[in-house]
């Protein structure tokens, strides 16, 4: 069977490129074509775009004054954006590039069967939300299917008519998080919703193997620690707390500047950081620190020790402590997950997701042969 992702796949962050990497090959691995629906938005391309621009007078004007002004953090961050550019062509199967909605109504997309999700593609308030997210191109007659999209931390503050109106048509729905559940189901947007794991949890911590170089980027004994969206300094204190406890150094992937972490003795940043170097990171660390869904998700496969900041207010992290059996390191930052737990608890659920999956595919499969054979 041909199938389409439709996902957060060039969205450059960690989790953003894994959990699409991850996704299509378990697809792979049961048999079928997979291929990731190449849909970039001018807002998303905008925001994820090179630091330095050559393309017009203004981007050249721009691109000069950060040279001039700030030429460490712009180096940095132009090796840091190619380092994921050559991830997403390298190892996603992108179908061709398209920037609106209409061109995919246009175009013939030649799937049959399309699977959305993950990430937070339900967030209806995110930045750059499409309806493209709930598969609406498509014709009536080509089945979709919800694998473990995200609608954010706050599923409850989005419009219900809306979303039932996105949702009509979805043979099989499953999601991330338990509140993103109850919310759909309470409001009945849609019956029987699944719960699953991440895409990246589908796949075991050697599968990533090929995806980053055997050597590890750092020879010491190390901390690594991360947390999207800048510099939170509430949150870097602790990982600086946890260093001293450990006396190693942190390790931080270089999205900040020299200023932000003056103040840290044990905190130093790494060169650029893409999503190989990201597993690297992860894998040969001794101890992982953050507040980020992803860094905990490839702390649990690769057995790593792993302190979580801000688990008892974000869903997701919480959620993800409860099926992996961690809620009493939700609150307290001192105990670090109980691996030998973690593992029992994610068998479970992994079967659970995997099951999902294959079912909800072999059902659609079987229906389409029964059509082709009335024909």
């Amino acid at each position: 069977m041909k199938i389409g992702i439709i996902t957060f796949h060039a969205a450059f962050n960690y989790g953003s490129m894994l959990q699409a990497y991850a996704l299509q090959t378990f697809l792979e691995r049961q048999g079928h074509q997979v291929e990731i629906i190449n849909f970039r938005p001018e807002i998303q391309k905008k925001t994820y775009s090179k630091p330095l621009k050559w393309n017009n007078k203004g981007n050249i004007i721009l691109s000069f004054k950060r040279l001039l002004f700030t030429p460490i953090e712009v180096c940095k961050l132009y090796k840091k954006w190619n380092l994921f550019n050559s991830f997403l062509h390298k190892y996603l199967n992108l179908s061709k590039e398209y920037n609106s909605i209409d061109e995919l109504i246009k175009d013939d997309i030649g799937i049959d069967l399309l699977i959305t999700g993950s990430d937070q593609i339900w967030n209806t308030n995110a930045f750059d939300f499409s309806e493209v997210y709930f598969g609406n191109f498509l014709n009536s007659d080509i089945p979709k299917i919800a694998y473990a999209p995200s609608m954010g931390p706050s599923p409850e503050t989005q419009d219900v008519k809306y979303l039932k109106k996105l949702l009509q048509g979805y043979r099989a729905v499953s999601v991330r998080e338990e509140r993103t559940k109850q919310f759909i189901e309470d409001y009945g947007i849609f019956k029987n919703v699944e719960i699953v794991l991440d895409p990246t949890m589908l796949l075991d911590g050697c599968d990533y193997d090929l995806l980053y170089g055997k050597e590890p980027l750092i020879k010491e004994d190390y901390i690594f620690y991360y947390t999207p969206g800048g510099a939170r300094h509430e949150f870097l204190q602790i990982a600086e707390n946890i260093g001293e406890k450990y006396n190693l150094p942190v390790i931080v992937e270089n999205s900040y500047t020299p200023g932000d972490l003056k103040r840290y003795k044990h905190i130093k940043a790494y060169a650029a950081v893409g999503p190989s170097e990201f597993l690297n990171l992860v894998k040969n660390s001794k101890v992982v620190c953050g507040a980020s869904f992803h860094l905990m998700v490839f702390a649990v496969l690769f057995n790593k020790k792993f302190f979580c900041i801000n688990g008892d207010v974000d869903s997701r992290l919480n959620n993800l402590m409860k099926i992996t059996g961690n809620q009493d390191c939700i609150i307290s930052i001192q105990s670090p997950i109980n691996i030998q737990k973690t593992e029992s608890y994610l068998e479970d659920i992994r079967k659970h997701s995997e099951n999902f999956l294959v079912d909800s595919i072999n059902s659609i499969s079987l229906r389409k042969e029964k059509n082709d054979a009335d024909y």
